[in-house]
């Protein structure tokens, strides 16, 4: 069996590399270098805190997955369960009590707090900025880099060939797929595309219409400082997060906005905007210098939901469409798509499928 993956994103070199624990040939395509793509330039949270049941069920799966894949490719994701908090202002408060109650009745470890406790985790953060939050102690962040690079060796390890800097296109041949790359032709029997924001033009070529939104959004880490802030913070009413990395830096942004634009231009506007209201959330951040800031692109699905499964062209698989959440949940839809092409079912993605 061979099979084409159109993307080397986390959820992409996921389904390669349990493809390729199964025996199978695959081949991986990148259109520039591999951490292009959102799962390059992200915040790097983890979390369940989901409204809908089986993203909860992604989202634990991947978890565990995190665990079992770095020790068995031997590289560290820099992975830190040191909580998730949501925050929410008055206006917000019934929608994150919504939330939890929910997401304790799908098994979720979730608990509704109030401001001081959050100060407990945090001592300086503003607690007249929220009136309500969310603590999920399982959460956490991993460092979006070294899992890109930690899933590309454990591919090549198992025989993988992974491109970078290689455009391809699909080609529908009567039945047959052909993907068209490095000025070569190969044939297939499964084009799996993962290629985010990309996802709609790669689609197009086999004549299927995914129709998935793509939002631009924007990041930037600050000059580090003694490192004090464990969990990743997520300020539902304002759309800021911001978490701390292990060499102390403050890396943080806002929620993206839909895009028609297929750019990773950073701005001027989300600077100002960013800077205003973290310092409202956290007032000793004034000053602080910015080091770095970047965009990225991700895509969402019609409904809100990821795209996973097959399509009407037999063969040509989606993998798309996991808006800003790719890191909590691509590892486990990655397995799932591999057990679907392998098995001709999957019990974790058998509700996304389009």
């Amino acid at each position: 069996m061979k099979v084409a993956v159109i993307g080397g994103g986390v959820a992409g070199l996921s389904a390669a590399y349990f493809l390729a624990k199964s025996g199978v040939d695959v081949k991986v395509f990148e259109q520039k270098y591999l951490l292009y793509g959102a799962s390059g330039r992200n915040s790097g949270g983890l979390t369940l805190q989901f409204n809908n049941e089986p993203l909860i069920r992604l989202a634990k799966r991947t978890l565990e997955l995190y665990d079992s894949i770095q020790s068995e490719v031997g590289f560290n994701f820099l992975l830190r369960k040191d909580g998730y908090v949501k925050i929410a202002s008055e206006r917000d408060e019934a929608k994150l009590k919504e939330e939890v109650e929910f997401q304790r009745r799908n098994g979720v470890n979730v608990e509704l707090v109030e401001p001081e406790f959050v100060r407990v985790l945090f001592p300086d953060i503003n607690t007249s900025a929220f009136s309500v939050a969310s603590y999920f102690a399982d959460g956490g962040v991993v460092f979006p880099w070294p899992v890109v690079w930690g899933l590309a060796k454990g591919c090549r390890e198992l025989g993988v060939e992974v491109y970078d800097y290689t455009p391809a296109n699909v080609e529908l041949k009567g039945n047959e797929l052909i993907v068209k790359a490095n000025g070569e032709s190969y044939k297939v029997d499964y084009v799996i595309n993962a290629a985010g924001a990309w996802s709609n033009e790669i689609s197009k070529q086999v004549g299927v219409e995914l129709g998935n939104k793509v939002y631009k959004e924007e990041i930037c880490v600050t000059e580090s400082l003694k490192p004090y802030v464990d969990p990743y913070v997520m300020d539902i009413s304002t759309g800021v997060y911001f978490s701390q990395s292990m060499r102390g830096e403050i890396v943080g942004g806002i929620l993206g906005s839909e895009t028609t634009t297929l750019e990773t231009k950073a701005s001027l506007d989300f600077l100002t905007s960013y800077a205003k209201r973290i310092t409202e959330l956290v007032p000793k951040l004034r000053g602080m210098a910015i080091l770095r800031q970047w965009a990225g692109l991700y895509d969402v699905g019609r409904n809100g939901m990821p795209v996973i499964g097959e399509t009407k062209v037999k063969g040509f698989i989606q993998l798309n469409g996991f808006g800003r959440h790719g890191m909590s949940l691509a590892l486990a839809a990655g397995e799932g798509v591999a057990e679907l092409i392998m098995k001709g079912r999957s019990s974790i993605i058998e509700p996304f499928k389009p």
